[in-house]
């Protein structure tokens, strides 16, 4: 099947479709004169919102993009232009803003519902906020949502005889100009190492390889015209295998009945690539950019010959939606006050930098933080583990607000305790220390001996200056990302924390605003407040 293919239309009906110079133009020169006959479906599709409602900025810097209010604005056009269509987001829905954060997500499913999406598909960070948001977002939804590779509550959504019990799907079908598009969804199936298991309870994710064939095989009794594959998972810059949370190349290997994917999750702008020459396209994240999908049928035969992804720039071109902004008002004001309230006086610049054994003072004030607030609540706790997260710029000096927080703790991570030995510490360090994002201890400090994939932790001393036996038990104060192993990244934390002895304990307490709590306590805040 040619990507920009047609088998049965004049061309000035042809051309009249929308489909153009450029489409005509890719046809093979003995089909430009031939008479044609096209019908054309269109799938928009939006992912890793994260909550934006209004234009943010780009990862390097570009202003005044994205957001759901410009997405909706050129989705409502796209909808006039091409009125054979259905609407899609792609999961990582609703964390990451304040304005979101302020209803657990559910300003961003009126959104979707008032725009009337046909589905979303479940992201692994629906569940930054526990399961409990994840549930209540559901039932808000009007629309189905999909995630065909999970278990919930003990019922498999791929299995249809434990269906009935869920309140996910594993795919939808709906027809378009006389078609039928089923849309299978599935998500990341790296949940365990994101989340400790009290922020998922109830769910798992399954690697969907072994489980998409049952899908299929139910998608196939409903004689779709074309199936696509909306997942929650994505392609990584240059790769050219799978890994633990996105499973395309094997996906698209396997399962070439697949007639184009729709991608998510590693917030990538990919308008146009194939994936086992399948077609494979992504919208970016933030809404920076906003998806669509063609499907061309030859009227004739009903068959699928023709398939043209593209994403455009949701850029200062595009307005913003009027019904979104008022349906957002009252959150988005409530959020800007909030975010704008001061917390406390910087009264020294802290450097960000720092290197295995040498907490940056950046990092020194998130686990002083953390440390303390803990205290506070008389939970013993000797020691912190925690890194800086997409900061590359010292904190200036000044009046701080709860904005500057949030550049400081960008996710709401909760905080987790854990008794292990010092011989433990030793191999938690080990591996954090030979991360390329490496970790800082504060509390406690370590010897170190030798760099890279060498670096040997060959002693930890008390703050007194005592060496700690390596049998001797400490209590370590750890984010849950880290305590699940950062990804995958530290399998063998999240090993040693996971035993009986460890005695892990998620407490319900986010990180920033531990953060805010130190400030009011301490501003103004100097390098002499730090812990080292």
């Amino acid at each position: 099947m040619d990507t920009f293919a047609a088998r049965a239309i004049s061309r000035r009906e042809f051309i009249s479709l929308g489909g153009g110079a450029t489409l005509l133009a890719s046809l093979p020169m003995f089909l430009r004169g031939e008479p044609l006959a096209l019908d054309r479906v269109s799938i928009f599709h939006t992912t890793d919102l994260h909550g934006n409602i209004l234009p943010t900025s780009t990862y390097d810097g570009s202003l005044d993009v994205g957001g759901l209010a410009r997405c909706a604005k050129r989705l409502k056009e796209w909808r006039r232009m091409y009125p054979h269509n259905m609407t899609l987001d792609l999961g990582d829905l609703y964390q990451g803003t304040d304005a979101s954060l302020r209803n657990q997500g559910q300003m961003m499913i009126h959104c979707l519902n008032h725009l009337d999406f046909d589905a979303w598909v479940v992201g692994n960070h629906e569940f930054d906020w526990g399961v409990e948001a994840l549930h209540a977002a559901v039932a808000t939804s009007r629309m189905p949502v999909l995630a065909g590779n999970v278990q919930l509550h003990h019922n498999r959504v791929w299995e249809e005889d434990e269906r009935e019990a869920s309140t996910l799907s594993p795919y939808m079908v709906k027809e378009l100009n006389g078609y039928r598009v089923a849309v299978i969804g599935l998500t990341t199936p790296n949940m365990a190492n994101w989340f400790l298991p009290a922020l998922t309870a109830g769910f798992e994710a399954f690697d969907p390889v072994p489980v998409m064939a049952r899908i299929l095989a139910e998608v196939k009794m409903h004689r779709p015209d074309a199936i696509l594959l909306a997942c929650h998972m994505g392609m990584r810059p240059f790769g050219q295998s799978d890994d633990e949370g996105n499973r395309l190349f094997e996906l698209s290997e396997r399962f070439p009945e697949i007639d184009a994917i729709l991608g998510a999750h590693t917030h990538r702008d990919t308008p146009e690539m194939r994936v086992n020459n399948i077609p494979y396209t992504q919208a970016n994240y933030f809404g920076i950019n906003l998806g669509h999908l063609e499907l061309h049928f030859n009227r004739a035969t009903r068959k699928l010959v023709g398939i043209r992804p593209s994403t455009e720039l949701m850029d200062s071109r595009f307005g913003l939606d009027p019904e979104i902004l008022a349906l957002t008002r009252d959150e988005v004001e409530a959020s800007d006050g909030h975010l704008a309230a001061p917390v406390g006086v910087l009264k020294d610049q802290l450097d960000f930098a720092s290197s295995p054994g040498r907490p940056s003072n950046y990092e020194r004030l998130i686990c002083s933080a953390i440390l303390e607030g803990l205290e506070r609540r008389h939970i013993p706790v000797d020691a912190c583990i925690h890194g800086l997260l997409f900061t590359n710029a010292p904190l200036l000096p000044g009046e701080k607000t709860v904005a500057d927080m949030w550049t400081i703790i960008p996710f709401e991570n909760f905080v987790a305790t854990a008794e292990v030995t010092v011989e433990e510490l030793r191999v938690i360090l080990e591996e954090v220390y030979r991360d390329r994002n490496h970790r800082s201890l504060v509390g406690l400090t370590p010897t170190l001996q030798g760099r890279g994939n060498s670096l040997r932790v060959t002693a930890i001393h008390a703050a007194d200056g005592r060496e700690l036996a390596p049998d001797e038990k400490v209590r370590i104060a750890i984010n849950s990302y880290d305590a699940a192993s950062g990804g995958g990244r530290f399998p063998l934390t999240r090993e040693l924390l996971a035993q009986e002895g460890a005695r892990m304990t998620l407490h319900r307490l986010q990180s920033r605003a531990l953060v805010i709590e130190f400030f009011e306590h301490h501003s103004p805040v100097g390098i002499q407040s730090l812990r080292s």
